[in-house]
This record gives structure tokens, sequence and C-alpha cells, in this order.
């Protein structure tokens, strides 16, 4: 089983370096509220993890919204008394990959409007690479996009377990987007996401942020966290593409 900080090369598009001279954009997807609805089979699977492995009775959940697994995790142990530490971390992610495929298969989940067709504009598109940026953990975000068949349209990705405040993912998402496309300036970086806490990533990066209301929050809320452009969801697909890059 995979572990929480011990993934090995080659297991997930964490940073492959390729020809960077033809790249012009970069986009980077949040992953639940953004690209899919899981029904929440995420947090479910998680509690469940949890108060299977550490049986104690004072384990209950936390708010999950655009937050890192890793935080969401070490609240949910030192809320009730268990200390966060990387042993306890590993143990309870290792349980919870365990459980994450079945509760994803019991779950009336959904691919969100217009994510197909966008992707399927840009992942052939030498001029664009796609990213994540996702407060799952390497493994669990495999295992949410492979059971929708989005996985193989990603190249590499920023993962939760690397930060335990969102806009913490900052540093090592500079150090990714450099690998692919160290030419890049800001403007033509796009940060794809749901919630107040994407916009927030978004802004410590200095990057350009579109927020979509797909994942519960509202326009007006993603508006005043300063996303610099608000969509209901990914389905206009052609005016998205060209607010991406003008020669898309």
């Amino acid at each position: 089983m995979r572990q929480l900080f011990d993934t090995q090369p080659g297991d997930f598009p964490i940073s492959i370096p390729l020809n960077k001279s033809p790249i012009e954009c970069v986009l980077l997807f949040d992953i639940d509220g953004t690209l899919i609805d899981s029904g929440g089979a995420g947090g479910s699977a998680l509690l469940r993890a949890a108060r299977e492995h550490f049986a104690h009775p004072e384990l209950q959940p936390v708010p999950l919204h655009g937050r890192t697994d890793r935080g969401i995790m070490s609240e949910m142990l030192e809320n009730a008394g268990i200390i966060a530490s990387h042993d306890n971390l590993r143990q309870l992610s290792e349980r919870y990959f365990n459980l994450l495929p079945n509760e994803l298969k019991l779950r009336q989940g959904r691919v969100l409007p217009g994510v197909i067709e966008l992707l399927e504009r840009l992942v052939d598109d030498p001029r664009i690479r796609l990213g994540i940026v996702t407060g799952n953990m390497p493994e669990s975000a495999r295992i949410k996009l492979e059971h929708y068949q989005l996985w193989q349209y990603f190249k590499f990705g920023v993962y939760g377990h690397e930060a335990t405040i969102r806009r913490d993912l900052s540093l090592p998402a500079w150090d990714s987007i450099r690998q692919h496309a160290d030419h890049l300036t800001s403007e033509n970086i796009v940060i794809i996401g749901d919630t107040a806490l994407d916009v927030d990533l978004a802004l410590t990066m200095n990057v350009r942020c579109l927020a979509v209301c797909t994942g519960g929050c509202d326009a007006e809320l993603l508006q005043s966290a300063g996303a610099h452009r608000v969509e209901a969801d990914l389905a206009d697909t052609e005016p998205i593409l060209r607010w991406f890059h003008p020669s898309l």
C-alpha cells in the first residue's frame, strides 16, 4: 500500500519535465467540486477509516471543503486527543486508501458539467500543460480520478500531503510548474477551483483563478474572495478556452 509521505517516483504524475518550448499556458485543476462530485465518498471513507483504526469514541467529522488531507487528518485526530504523528497519519491514510474505492462505488457521484469536453479540447494541445493542484494525497487523487476516468488527462500534480494549509501548496506548485514551463509569466498560469481557498492559493501564487460554483460556493463569495473569473460550471467551453489563452 502506498503511504502518506512515501510515494515512489513514477507512481503519480508529480513532475515529468517535458519539452518546454511550445508551452504557452499551464492549467492547474482542483479535483473535488471542480472536476467531480464524489457524493461525499472521501469524507465518509476518511471518517470510517479513523473510527475503525483508532477505535476512539471522540472521532468526529471536520470541515473538508477546499482543505488539504494532511490538515483534515491532523485536525480530526487532534480534536479526539490523538497525536497527529507521522505514524498515525500514515496508518490512517493506508486505511483510508483501502476504503475509498468501494465508497466511490456506493455513492451517486459524477463528473461535473463540461469537464470532459474541456479536457478533451486541451489534452493534446502542445501549447497547454494540464496539471492537478488538490488537497487530496497522491493516492486518493489517483483513486478518485481513475474511478471517473479522468486520470489520464493530467501530466503532473501538486498534492495535499505537502502542506497542512492550502495556500502553502504555492511553493511546491511553483516548483512543479518550473519543471514544465519555467519561461511562463504568472498571467499564463491558471488555477481552476471551487472554493475561496483555491482562490487564495492563486492569489498567493500571483496567478489567475477561474472559480466555479459546482462545489457549493456561490458566485458572490468567490468574487469577493478575489477570483479573476467565476462560472456556474465548466460547460461554456469556448469562452473559457479563450479566457485561458487567446490562441485557443
